[in-house]
Order: C-alpha cells, then structure tokens, then sequence
C-alpha cells in the first residue's frame, strides 16, 4: 500500500497553503510518500519543507482517508500544521507556492484533494475524520494519463538531462488491529485453534478495501463477532521496515463472546506468554491514549 501525508497550513488571514503540482498541474496541499524510518507526523513536517521552504510543526491529525486505486490503494494523513518559520520556496515538484483563499478553493484541485482539504479546515474534534474516497471515471481516466503519459514523459525528460529517471515510492505492509475493552478492563483475544498463539482481531490489508473495513471483516470470521469501528487510537511503525500498524478502538454488539478455548478476555499485563510482545504493547499503550491519535515507534 501506498502511504503518504499532507499538511494543512493556515495563514492569519485564514487563507490556506497550497502548492501546483509539476506533473498534474493541479493545486494540492502540500505532502508527499511516508519515508521508511518515518512517523507520519515527522514526515508531514519534511514534505511541507522540501515544497514550500516553510517550517511547520504537526498538532493535530484530521482526516485519515484511503483512496482505492489499483495496485496498491493509497493511505494518507492529513494534520492540521502550525506555521513555526521558513520562507516560502518554490521547488521542482512545486512551482507555484502559496496561500489560498480557502472559500472557495482553487477550481483546479482533484477531488480527493479537495475532500481532504474541506473536511480538515472544518474538523475541529480531537479524533480525526475516516473515510475512503469514491473512484469516478474520472479519477481513473487521471490516474491512468497520469502514469502511463505524465510520469514518461517527465522521464524521457530527466534522461536527456542526465538526470535520475521516476523512483516510485515504498509499498507498506499496514496491519489494523481492533481494540475491544469489557467493563472490566479486559481486552479481547482470539486464536485459531486451541494450541495457537493468542492475538487481537483484525489483520493485514485486503485487495483494495481501506485497512480499517478489512479489520472489521476479519474480526468477524476470527472471534466470530461482530465489532464496531471506533475511532483511531494509535498509530505504530518500525524504525528500519516499511510496515505501519493502525489501532482502532472497538465495541462489541451484546452479548459480549464468553471465553473459550480460542477467545479470550484479559487485563493488559495479565496476557498469556503466546501472545505477541507488538500486541501487548499496543494494548498496554491503549489505557494512555486520549481522543487524540498517537504515534509511536514498536520498541
């Protein structure tokens, strides 16, 4: 999966900084692909720097959207930005560079681009907005001009220039975990058979569905209940591999599943040796979380 960042910066004035875009010619917010060794946060403030020369500082997560294109879909965090300094610059990827009025936006912006925008200049809550953006005929037709004529044609570009041609960005294997705490505090594990090791419902992405909607899937052949997304609780990554871990909170329909064989209910530092150290941690991180979503390295 492809998993990138934007950053929302917002002038005194309430205007809104937007770059164009060197290969779409469009307007965007500025961002770009998640770095391995990368936090989303950390790589929001790099991206805004290398377009538009401004120093910001990531406070609040406001959207967490998924766009289904093939091959790989797209993940992407939006943060609402502080601006802390720089001047502005314009760049190779972006050479137009600027605050917006943000009613209305620019007409050249793409869809999603605009739905990321709109929906974090009018969030205000702690926990961000989810959701998966539509795929229109138009978006595909983009999508399509984009890499097979675009992205060629800038390499032929690059070559004549002695230049390094396109490198894609790193694919992301992202895991969403649901998390599911009973009135006592105990956390709901599952596992396949009897002998197996015990783990937390949920699991690697699928196809092109958005992480969260696999989870919930998953959940429902795994414990064989159903659960209720909540919101997005924490977010993990790895110092030196392209994984990401997505934990949403979770309630569960009544009645709660009674424990069994292959499901478990069990208080944070009470788990069974089989469980996996990653899973513990994020469930002992779980009772230190606010609404507010979290980013963190796996020890």
């Amino acid at each position: 999966m492809n998993v990138g960042t934007n950053g929302i910066v917002v002038d005194q004035h309430g205007a809104v900084l937007l770059i164009k875009r060197n290969d779409t010619r469009t307007f965007a917010p500025p961002g770009g692909a998640l770095d391995v060794g990368e936090l989303p946060p950390d790589g929001t403030a790099r991206e805004v720097k290398e377009e538009t020369g401004l120093i910001v500082l990531p406070v609040r997560l406001v959207t967490l959207t998924y766009l289904p294109m093939k091959p790989h879909g797209y993940l992407m965090f939006s943060f609402r930005c502080l601006l802390r300094g720089g001047e502005i610059t314009t760049s190779e990827e972006s050479p137009v560079v600027g605050f917006f009025k943000s009613k209305p936006l620019p007409r050249r912006i793409t869809s999603f681009h605009r739905e990321r925008l709109e929906a974090g200049l009018t969030h205000a809550e702690e926990r961000p907005l989810t959701f998966t953006h539509p795929i229109t005929p138009v978006t595909k037709l983009s999508y399509f001009l984009l890499r097979q004529v675009v992205y060629r044609w800038m390499d032929v570009k690059r070559r004549l220039k002695g230049e390094a041609t396109y490198q894609p960005p790193p694919n992301w294997d992202v895991t969403t975990y649901l998390l599911c705490p009973n009135e006592d505090g105990a956390y709901l594990w599952y596992r396949p058979q009897k002998n197996d090791a015990w783990q937390l419902p949920g699991g690697g992405t699928s196809g092109l569905n958005a992480p969260w909607e696999t989870a919930v899937q998953l959940a429902k052949q795994q414990p064989g209940h159903t659960l209720q997304l909540g919101h997005l609780s924490n977010v993990y990554s790895h110092q030196n591999k392209n994984q990401l871990t997505l934990v949403f909170m979770a309630e569960c329909a009544s009645p709660l599943p009674e424990p069994s064989a292959t499901i478990g209910w069990f208080v944070s530092g009470s788990e069974p040796v089989t469980c996996h150290p990653e899973q513990c941690q994020i469930v002992a991180n779980a009772g230190q979380v606010n609404q507010a979503a979290e980013f963190r390295f796996f020890k």
